[in-house]
């Protein structure tokens, strides 16, 4: 996938004459309907869903035909300008104007009371900033957000849900498990959209842990070890730990084997590392 594509959901192929499409952004127009009603199968019921990029529109009529409440956040001025028409009549429909980067979720939340849940398909050059914005805002309880379904580039699905010790297992992974927990859900196969981008897409579902119930550690400290560890993923512990720097002293005398690689320890042994390196830090000041 080029790093700046973008699935646009449409409900057919003819869509795309309507619809100028784009390539500084991206787009790709889903033509296959199955799996737009598969997506929205997969998001439930009962709280407010904020779209990211909804594009021609597709997921948003869908998701309103289904009795969601629905805020929408899009950039592109064109898609903007369809998306009122089509659904401003809407009354369970707002369209907020702007980067999902940038945009205020004070604005977005404003005089709601009930969980939300992020459905989109997020651009691949922006879908880590995105998922990490989202996680900082859940992480801090910004917002109440429990769950997200998104669609993004295949590898990425599979990096983002993979377990422990697995071939795709990595600093996204354990950073995202922090956070909740991930579900593969479906890949949709590239022919699916037109034109035809050069990779699948995968849809995954996160549902996400309240404060309280994410692991009790300095998530600053933690992410640097996840990171750096994983920067040299294909060294043992010892040595991934050891390029860190500004580690204790005695590190090494821990109780942990780190003969073994950094896909081969777990969340919550990456918790408990980090806890004791603070520890053993404190204790050397």
């Amino acid at each position: 996938m080029k790093t700046n594509e973008r699935f646009d959901g449409q409900a057919n192929h003819s869509a795309s004459k309507k619809v100028h499409l784009k390539k500084a952004l991206g787009q790709y127009i889903l033509k296959d309907r199955s799996f737009i009603e598969r997506i929205v199968s997969a998001v439930p019921q009962g709280k407010l869903i904020v779209e990211i990029g909804p594009g021609a529109g597709a997921l948003t009529e869908e998701l309103l035909n289904r009795g969601h409440r629905l805020k929408a956040v899009e950039l592109d001025q064109e898609m903007v300008s369809k998306l009122k028409q089509m659904f401003n009549h809407r009354r369970d429909f707002r369209l907020i104007t702007g980067n999902i980067l940038k945009v205020n979720w004070d604005e977005i939340t404003k005089d709601n009371a009930d969980d939300i849940v992020v459905v989109g398909n997020l651009p691949y050059h922006l879908a880590s900033q995105i998922l990490f914005n989202i996680f900082k805002l859940v992480r801090r309880n910004h917002v109440n957000i429990t769950e997200m379904v998104v669609m993004l580039q295949r590898e990425v699905g599979q990096r983002l849900t993979a377990e422990p010790g697995s071939r795709n297992a990595g600093s996204l992974a354990l950073l995202t498990r922090y956070h909740g927990t991930p579900e593969y859900l479906f890949t949709v196969p590239a022919a699916s959209f037109h034109p035809v981008p050069r990779v699948d897409g995968a849809v995954i579902r996160m549902t996400f842990h309240q404060p309280h119930e994410m692991p009790g550690v300095d998530y600053e400290a933690f992410r640097r070890v996840v990171r750096g560890c994983f920067a040299q993923r294909r060294k043992m512990m010892r040595n991934a730990l050891g390029v860190i720097g500004n580690l204790p002293d005695g590190w090494q005398n821990l109780a942990y084997d780190f003969k073994l690689r950094p896909e081969q320890f777990n969340l919550m042994e990456f918790v408990n590392l980090t806890r004791d390196l603070l520890e053993l830090q404190e204790e050397k000041h």
